[in-house]
């Protein structure tokens, strides 16, 4: 671990080059523009220069995502450095940042996480998911109020019985949190990220709570995600 940045900065960092993958290319302006604050705070916290905070954060943020991916301890050196060299010069230009998000998507097929029986939450609805292990991470590091899903869900059965709908909460849940992270506006995100990763986040919900869903509103949820996702990508 870097000597110079805290655990707890070190974890922003990670969230930092994880939102950064979820970027649509040609809105990498304004994801600098709104990130910025963002930024300004990890570094101030870190006690190091705005300019230096990612170069010297860089290398056990892509340690610590490919140990993640392999699920191991000791990842591939190979790896670690391929994806640093894509990653230092990720936020540059929309090409650069295509080749970054190309090396995240290449990890996230590693067998190591991607294999159902190694998912995350394996037991509590991954088994489920149709989506690379793209968010897992994510939502480790980025720290979701959990209370928060619970209290939205208890706000949807109140609703009367044919309005109720269990996307409501969690889609609120995702754009809440992306916009507690980044401070900005979530549409930096693209929106195929935000409905894979509502569902990522609702099943570490799941998992940190007493709080589940039955296995048919997960597959309504997760089939409901996938339909939106391919209406947007035409």
């Amino acid at each position: 671990m870097s000597k110079t940045i805290p655990a707890e900065s070190m974890k922003k960092a990670i969230a930092y080059f994880y939102l950064l993958s979820f970027c649509p290319p040609d809105r990498l302006a304004d994801f600098k523009r709104n990130t910025a604050p963002m930024l300004k705070e990890m570094a101030e916290r870190a006690g190091v220069k705005e300019k230096a905070y990612l170069a010297e954060a860089l290398p056990e943020v892509c340690l610590r995502i490919a140990a993640f991916h392999q699920a191991t301890r000791e990842p591939d050196s190979t790896l670690v450095e391929a994806l640093a060299i894509s990653a230092r010069t990720a936020d540059k230009n929309a090409k650069t940042l295509t080749v970054f998000q190309d090396e995240m998507k290449r990890i996230a097929t590693l067998p190591g996480r991607a294999k159902p029986e190694n998912r995350l939450h394996r037991n509590k609805g991954c088994r489920y998911c149709t989506a690379p292990c793209l968010y897992g991470y994510f939502t480790l590091t980025s720290d979701p109020q959990v209370k928060e899903l619970q209290d939205l869900f208890a706000n949807e059965r109140e609703r009367p019985a044919g309005q109720q709908t269990p996307l409501r909460p969690v889609y609120a849940f995702a754009m809440n949190h992306l916009a507690r992270v980044t401070g900005a506006r979530v549409d930096i995100i693209a929106f195929p990220h935000v409905f894979n990763l509502a569902f990522c986040l609702l099943l570490l919900g799941m998992a940190k709570s007493r709080m589940a869903l039955p296995e048919k509103q997960l597959l309504i949820l997760q089939g409901a995600n996938q339909e939106f996702v391919r209406r947007l990508r035409g």
